[in-house]
């Protein structure tokens, strides 16, 4: 019945957003009682984090079985832009984006969510250390290289999730010619001539 209730609020949120979630209309999709979803959860927010985990997971799962699956570094990079598209779509990277600005001022909520970023954290730092050993880069760290990416992608999503529009913020291109470098240092590196960076 939890698991049931879980997909229900799911589904609410893509259809109708965070913001207009309520138990009323989860017990409603799930064909449940109002009192089942306090039983199990207690509050609207420990339900909204047991979403956000389940999606989670899923996500998780399928971002590291596409590092082990695709070899180029390049096509893991357009792989992942397609992911965010993706998520985008299914209210994950809103939910997330609404969960950590409720952080700031409830403990728990906040605790959550920095476990969930960490996960993240550590599943890009394992795919850079891959990318700069394949690359043979040696003068940057794989720490210092995920700090960068988490801080842009980070930026990214709140901006996008604002509805900031992509002739100001340039943030679609900016992946694309990340890609683009991508493929460069893959010819690079086919090439013989492996890239040296001060």
């Amino acid at each position: 019945m939890r698991e049931a209730i879980v997909q229900a609020a799911s589904r609410c949120i893509v259809a109708r957003g965070h913001a207009a979630l309520s138990t009323r209309a989860v017990a409603t999709e799930a064909g449940v009682n109002q009192s089942l979803i306090h039983y199990y959860f207690g509050t609207k927010e420990r339900l909204t984090l047991a979403v956000l985990e389940r999606m989670n997971q899923t996500l998780l799962k399928r971002q590291a079985e596409m590092f082990e699956a695709t070899s180029s570094v390049a096509d893991q990079w357009a792989q992942a832009c397609r992911f965010y598209e993706s998520d985008l779509r299914s209210g994950y990277v809103r939910l997330l984006m609404e969960l950590s600005a409720l952080g700031l001022s409830n403990a728990a909520i906040g605790d959550e969510v920095r476990k969930i970023r960490a996960q993240w954290r550590a599943l890009l730092e394992r795919a850079v250390d891959a990318a700069l050993d394949h690359f043979g880069i040696r003068s940057v760290s794989a720490e210092a290289v995920t700090a960068y990416l988490v801080g842009f992608w980070y930026g990214m999503e709140m901006e996008m999730v604002l509805g900031l529009p992509e002739e100001e913020s340039h943030y679609w291109a900016g992946l694309a010619s990340f890609e683009r470098f991508l493929r460069w240092l893959e010819t690079q590196r086919r090439d013989g001539h492996p890239p040296t960076l001060g």
